[in-house]
């Protein structure tokens, strides 16, 4: 089965060219940087990942970080997770914030907001469910007030074309906001969440995505189109990650860019989409 077209393009050499780096993010909607965040800071997160799945009786607590395994991601409490992994002092070490400030060329808030993700191999599976996978969809559709903020996506080990990880329309940013319809083949807290159709993502706007190493990362628009790519890996391999929003300073900061994941995902007064983006919604 065929997830992108092309490789991301590699924009580590433009990060001290300001007016070339904005062109391409302008142009494209992405950057792709090597190899600029700490790597033993990620370790250390990764390993956080690895204690927490332990901890929780998902893993054999002899595995380390190149063969843990899980059987599947459904059956790990996704918001007891959250208290094993100290994502806020990576995301606000000054190391990584100051790669973002490069990469913003303005002082940054980092969202209160992360998403952590340990998704096993499903290759050879004979009923493989992909439904905690995110379809087509825009985080600015759903994440406000303002449209400046930044995806910001990290893998915590070593992702390959077969384990997947973050696939990308190019350039359909420029498109603006599209249509979000529900999507029965993803599920999450036991409800359908909408998402682009497939067949809306244009014969232009290139598929991209590569593998990536600790230390890369992934910075999206807020309106480039994106998906999650299954883990099909083999020989098994885990796929770990972590994603959150990045933007100005000087931005109004709305609810997601101040609400921790875990509070919104335990409101009940909360609907679906709520609690996934962690932003007050009538969409759902």
């Amino acid at each position: 089965m065929t997830y992108a077209t092309g490789k991301y393009t590699d924009c580590t050499p433009l990060l001290d060219d300001r007016a070339a780096l904005d062109r391409f993010f302008e142009e494209h909607g992405y950057l792709y940087l090597r190899d600029v965040l700490d790597r033993a800071l990620v370790r250390t997160v990764a390993e956080q990942m690895r204690e927490g799945l332990v901890a929780l009786g998902a893993a054999d607590p002899t595995a380390t970080l190149e063969d843990l395994a899980i059987d599947s991601f459904e059956e790990v409490d996704e918001v007891a997770m959250h208290a094993y992994v100290d994502y806020d002092a990576f995301w606000n070490h000054p190391s990584t914030i100051g790669l973002f400030e490069r990469v913003f060329g303005e002082p940054v808030f980092v969202f209160r907001s992360t998403t952590i993700r340990y998704y096993p191999s499903a290759a050879g599976a004979e009923n493989p469910s992909f439904a905690h996978l995110t379809p087509f969809h825009q985080d600015g559709f759903y994440i406000g007030p303002n449209k400046d903020f930044r995806p910001v996506w990290i893998p915590l080990v070593a992702t390959t074309e077969e384990s997947g990880g973050v696939a990308l329309a190019d350039g359909s940013h420029r498109a603006g906001p599209r249509e979000h319809v529900v999507h029965e083949s993803f599920r999450r807290f036991d409800h359908p969440v909408r998402g682009i159709p497939a067949e809306h993502i244009g014969q232009d706007e290139t598929l991209r995505h590569s593998a990536m190493e600790p230390g890369d990362v992934l910075f999206m628009h807020g309106y480039t189109c994106h998906k999650s790519v299954p883990n099909l890996s083999s020989p098994p391999v885990m796929r770990m990650s972590m994603d959150t929003r990045v933007q100005p300073a000087s931005s109004p900061r709305g609810h997601n860019a101040l609400t921790p994941w875990t509070e919104s995902a335990k409101d009940p007064s909360k609907g679906i989409m709520s609690k996934i983006t962690g932003t007050p919604t009538a969409v759902e």
